[in-house]
């Protein structure tokens, strides 16, 4: 997830970066310091950054994202079955809707977006935890069966003899 610190957080962390060159201060405790990931730290203050702050879109909010379009639909999919996963919402929309974006920013959505809906539909974070609970049967108690189709099977090899005489 791409993070564009507003101008204020920007020149905060900006402080940070003498101590970072001088090495006075590791990028983990500049981190602890600002609030900020430390992967938010490194990228703003290890490479050689501009004088002004990051910009946003001309209006000062952050860019649309591709998802934010499918939002809705991906709200509705989980509230029809609360528990399913983002790589199957992920190739739904992209067969079934034609979303473009990548299976990370719906799989991100989606963890954003679960306990929110849960909580509409009046699930408790520890029910939710409970719907995900894996049993164990004894040796021999239960069988699976997969039903696919492997496709013409071949009752002998080689090629046939002929049973005429000469």
């Amino acid at each position: 997830m791409t993070v564009v610190l507003d101008p204020h957080r920007w020149l905060e962390l900006r402080r940070f970066r003498g101590l970072l060159e001088s090495r006075a201060m590791s990028l983990s405790e500049i981190a602890r310091e600002t609030g900020l990931d430390r992967k938010t730290v490194r990228k703003y203050l290890s490479a050689p950054g501009p004088a002004t702050p990051p910009r946003r879109s001309p209006n000062g909010r952050s860019r649309a994202r591709v998802i934010d379009e499918f939002a809705p639909l991906v709200d509705s999919m989980l509230r029809a079955e609360i528990l399913m996963k983002a790589a199957v919402i992920h190739e739904r929309l992209a067969t079934a809707y034609g979303f473009t974006g990548t299976y990370q920013r719906v799989k991100l959505y989606v963890q954003d977006a679960g306990p929110r809906i849960a909580e509409e539909l009046g699930i408790t974070p520890k029910e939710l935890a409970g719907m995900h609970r894996r049993f164990e049967v004894i040796p021999g108690a239960q069988a699976q069966v997969d039903w696919g189709d492997e496709g013409q099977i071949l009752a002998h090899m080689g090629s046939r003899k002929s049973t005429r005489s000469t």
